[in-house]
Formats: C-alpha cells, sequence, structure tokens
C-alpha cells in the first residue's frame, strides 16, 4: 500500500495486479505507462499525467496539481503542520518566478511562486489563507525535493 499525499491530507492507494489503482477503496482507476516519465490516468484516453522520482518518492504533476506517493506504511505518519508552516520543493526543479514577498497577505490557492521540473510549469499554491512569513529561494535557484521554499503563518 502507498500513501497519496496532497498538501495535508493522506490517501491510501492500493495497486491491483491488473495495472489499476484504487484511492480510499473506491472504484479502480486504470494506469497505463506511455512513455518516460509518462502515464495516462483513467479509460480510453485519459489524462496525461508526468511522473519523477527520487529513491522511493514519486511526484505525479496532474491537472496543475502536484502529488507526492511515497511507498510507506499507511500508519506511519508525518508530523502534524506547525502555525509556521513552510513549503517545500515537491522535486528536482529550477525556481521561475516568485510571486510573492514577506508580508504579504494570500488565499488558499494564490499561487505564490512557479517551479519547473521536466519542461513543465508547477505552481506552488497556498495551502490555506494566511501570511507569507518569508521567501526562501528567487528565480533561477536549482531546488532539491524538500527544500523549503516559502513559510505561511
Amino acid at each position: 500500500m502507498l500513501i497519496l499525499r496532497a498538501g495535508d491530507r493522506d490517501y491510501k492507494a492500493t495497486v491491483h495486479t491488473d495495472g489499476t489503482v484504487s484511492i480510499d477503496d473506491g472504484s479502480p482507476i486504470p494506469l497505463r505507462a506511455t512513455g518516460a516519465g509518462l502515464v495516462r490516468v483513467g479509460s480510453g484516453s485519459g489524462q496525461q499525467a508526468w511522473v519523477a522520482a527520487s529513491g522511493s518518492t514519486r511526484w505525479v504533476f496532474l491537472n496543475g496539481e502536484v502529488f507526492e506517493l511515497d511507498a510507506q506504511d499507511a500508519r506511519r505518519r508525518r508530523p502534524a503542520a506547525t502555525a509556521h508552516a513552510a513549503l517545500v520543493a515537491p522535486m528536482p526543479a529550477t525556481v521561475v518566478r516568485v510571486d510573492v514577498a514577506p508580508g504579504a497577505t494570500v488565499r488558499k490557492g494564490d499561487t505564490l511562486l512557479i517551479l519547473e521540473a521536466m519542461k513543465m510549469e508547477l505552481p506552488i499554491r497556498a495551502p490555506a489563507d494566511g501570511v507569507v512569513r518569508a521567501v526562501l529561494c528567487r528565480a533561477r535557484d536549482l531546488v532539491k525535493p524538500g527544500v523549503p521554499l516559502v513559510e505561511m503563518e
């Protein structure tokens, strides 16, 4: 079993032998590799997803969102977010643009910065309403997975 992490929410992902995946015990979803780092999600033509990997962690870019797949036991959880949360790079990337500055008030879903990885732009969005406490990167920085980019409160 894998944990599919989107923001601060975890989903249980079960990979079946027929190449389908069930999320939280829902209906199986067909997955089909279509090239290096490319996966077709769903029946028929489906939707294209891009996948990057580092160790046992996979990052999936689908419909403008980055999802982190982590091969860990479902009982093992990350620590809960504190009042001062840091948004981290989901995969190796280059910072293309920073759209906020310290002290900026942001709403959930606002784009804080844009990363580029595998020739795709990945928006990093505010997970909740808040205030930008610090911006820890700038345009053209190369960042590794897990590197803090923006601190919010």
